[in-house]
């Protein structure tokens, strides 16, 4: 293909040098047809006008010649073009049947329900874990906040404080480092080991 191009362009060329050529010779035919006419001679201006129109006739066919090649030549081109848009469209049409095969509706409402499914199993989860931990546990503390609230009407002259404009904070518990939990505990066991030799002495 690509050879049959080049060989083609390089024809094209030599057409436009035999044009180029028979164009020169048309026009200094025609000049002498003139020259002729200038000198009486009639006949002669006659024989190189016969001769220009011959050369203008090997113009015109050449001329006809490139200009076929030339639109061979652009068929060529414009094929190509169509066949590498046809081979692209065709690899994008792949791709996407892919992607359809993928996530095809109903794979994806199936995909959706168990999501949602799974999303509920955690929320259910969570719901679970964060739970009333008077109720979980099964802890009564009727009794100690019966406590406070009796303390904080004995500090406020037996009235409950009014709600405060601002949020109070709680007191953060304090963090432990994993070194400095470790060293509690060890000094804890330490603490009882030290505490039984006692016992066992006295």
């Amino acid at each position: 293909m690509d050879k049959t191009i080049t060989t083609a362009k390089s024809h094209i060329q030599r057409l436009s040098l035999i044009n180029r050529s028979y164009s020169k010779k048309a026009n200094i035919s025609r000049k002498n047809a003139k020259i002729a006419l200038k000198r009486g001679e009639k006949d002669r201006a006659k024989n190189y006008l016969i001769q220009y129109k011959q050369y203008s006739m090997k113009v015109d066919r050449a001329n006809n010649m490139r200009i076929k090649i030339e639109r061979q030549l652009d068929a060529i081109e414009e094929g190509k073009l169509i066949l590498s848009t046809g081979n692209t469209m065709g690899a994008i049409r792949d791709e996407l049947k892919d992607i359809a095969i993928k996530a095809a509706p109903a794979k994806i409402a199936e995909i959706s329900e168990e999501a949602d499914a799974y999303v509920s199993e955690i929320e259910e989860s969570a719901e679970i874990m964060g739970g009333d931990l008077e109720i979980d546990l099964g802890i009564d503390v009727t009794a100690e906040l019966n406590q406070l609230e009796t303390e904080m009407l004995l500090e406020q002259g037996g009235q409950m404080p009014d709600i405060p404009e601002g949020d109070l904070e709680y007191i953060p518990d304090e963090e432990i480092s994993l070194e400095e939990a470790g060293a509690a505990s060890k000094q804890a066991v330490q603490d009882e080991i030290e505490k039984l030799k006692k016992e066992l002495n006295t």
